[in-house]
């Protein structure tokens, strides 16, 4: 009994709520086989017996099956049996399914050319998707490379956290540095990093891989549209790769899958003997090793290109991290080149700077020299204005300020402290202690200190106190200008009368 016709007749009992008599007529098949079929909740083994009816009971039928047939190639035989069961079929199932099996229209199975090429000749490509990988606050797509030799089945495998064409072609370049040469010719399925389009034996390829192809020397071969099989190699290859070392692997992180791979191939892939050369390929690659093609001097630039601008930040973006460049290149359009392993940003032909690359998601990483200038330039900016600020407090704060100088005291904290008591007891106060610290040549902000504390204790005015809302934090930064009290005292100030005697005003 198969999948199909244990399917029917549980969907002929729950669904249609027939009795098992009626499915047995109308099925032609014994009511042992309905009540055996309605024992299983899940389709049930298919290594039972098969039916052995008289085959002549389906003769009269078999023109109309083929008409049928001809005209649904997929009609199902459960279908079929119903249809000639109700013109009088007496037969079984089993029978018609046999019949089926060799007479049903184009599902004859296909039958291949064995081809083995030549050393250095061919190596086929392609990638496996392998799931996801957690890298810290992001879930990336992992997928595996794989380029296997023709001639020797000599296998190269490099996972990759994307299919992108920079990362297609640098899987390439490690490859050929892995097996030393390069094939002359390579095996594709229709890529879209390969094939651009397809029009019967009209193909446009990509141009970037054309430009890496021209470089390295090799000729892309696609293959024909859905003819997996002019790839058998590498597709054999993969499932050799899941089944004998990504079934039941855990894997933590890219770094530690593609560690683990390298070493399945050194230990275990490249030195079994293979099924189809019943050979090892590594001593198959020793005859071809030196038919390969030799590497060129260079290795060809794999690295991601792309343009960004800075932000004010004096951040680029680039595959949803921010990185830092120096801050005087905030706003300005730069270029970025990323690797795998690297994001390198420049400004023209110039490099600005290399980072680590990030696949995590929203992170930003920074370099604290890049914002070193900027600090600079905030450091001077702040003391130019504590220092017009002490000066627009009286004329004699710029002989104060040479002497803070010659002191060779610590110039911006002091005229800091001296802002903080300016904010704290006032102008007036500050002004007078300034005055007599000059007096007797007293520089520094301690001295001011001393003098306004012994002062407001002369008169004794209290210390004040810092006052922080809670409520209203915004507040505690305002800056209120101070008044000049002197306007209060104008107005208990006496002018002289006609007789010489003075009277309030």
């Amino acid at each position: 009994m198969d999948n199909e016709l244990w399917a029917i007749i549980r969907r002929m009992r729950e669904v249609e709520q027939l009795s098992i008599s009626e499915i047995s007529r109308l099925l032609r098949i014994h009511r042992k086989t309905v009540r055996r079929a309605l024992e299983y909740v899940s389709a049930p083994p298919g290594n039972e017996p098969r039916g052995r009816g008289v085959a002549g009971k389906l003769e009269p039928f078999k023109p109309y099956i083929t008409e049928r047939l001809k005209e649904y190639p997929n009609l199902t035989g459960a279908k079929l049996l119903l249809e000639i069961g109700k013109q009088g079929y007496g037969g079984g199932y089993t029978i018609l399914k046999d019949y089926l099996q060799d007479n049903r229209p184009g599902r004859n199975p296909a039958v291949f050319l064995r081809i083995e090429t030549q050393p250095g000749e061919y190596a086929q490509v392609d990638w496996a998707n392998t799931g996801h990988v957690t890298v810290g606050n992001a879930r990336r797509q992992l997928s595996c490379f794989v380029m296997v030799l023709s001639y020797s089945r000599m296998m190269y495998i490099e996972f990759t956290l994307s299919q992108r064409i920079e990362d297609f072609i640098a899987a390439h370049v490690n490859a050929f540095q892995f097996f030393g040469g390069i094939p002359r010719k390579i095996n594709y399925d229709n890529l879209k990093t390969v094939v651009l389009s397809r029009v019967g034996q009209d193909i446009r390829f990509n141009s970037k891989f054309m430009d890496f192809a021209g470089y390295y020397l090799f000729k892309p071969v696609p293959c024909g549209v859905r003819k997996a099989n002019e790839k058998g190699k590498v597709e054999n290859g993969i499932k050799y790769l899941r089944s004998s070392f990504l079934d039941g692997q855990t894997i933590s992180s890219r770094e530690q899958i593609q560690s683990e791979a390298l070493r399945w191939l050194e230990e275990i892939a490249n030195i079994r003997k293979h099924g189809s050369t019943n050979e090892r390929p590594v001593d198959r690659f020793e005859k071809e090793r030196a038919l390969l093609m030799s590497l060129p001097l260079n290795q060809y630039d794999c690295s991601i290109a792309a343009s960004a601008r800075a932000t004010n930040q004096s951040l680029v973006w680039f595959d949803g991290n921010r990185y830092s460049v120096p801050c005087g290149f905030a706003h300005k359009t730069l270029t970025i080149k990323a690797t795998s392993m690297q994001v390198a940003v420049y400004a023209g032909t110039r490099i600005l700077t290399s980072h680590t690359r990030c696949y995590e998601k929203n992170r930003v990483i920074e370099n604290p020299k890049h914002y070193e200038g900027l600090l600079t330039q905030r450091k001077k900016a702040r003391m130019s204005k504590l220092v017009e600020s002490f000066l627009n407090l009286a004329p004699e704060c710029s002989v104060y300020l040479k002497g803070l100088v010659s002191a060779e005291l610590n110039l911006q904290s002091q005229l800091e402290k001296i802002q903080d008591m300016l904010n704290k007891y006032g102008k007036a106060d500050v002004k007078i202690a300034i005055n007599r610290a000059l007096r007797y040549q007293a520089f520094g902000a301690h001295y001011i200190q001393n003098i306004i504390v012994q002062q407001r204790a002369a008169r004794n005015i209290a210390e004040p106190q810092s006052i922080t809302l809670a409520k209203k934090p915004q507040w505690n930064d305002l800056a209120v200008e101070e008044s000049d009290l002197a306007l209060y005292d104008n107005l208990f100030e006496e002018e002289p009368t006609d007789g010489g005697t003075t009277e309030p005003k």
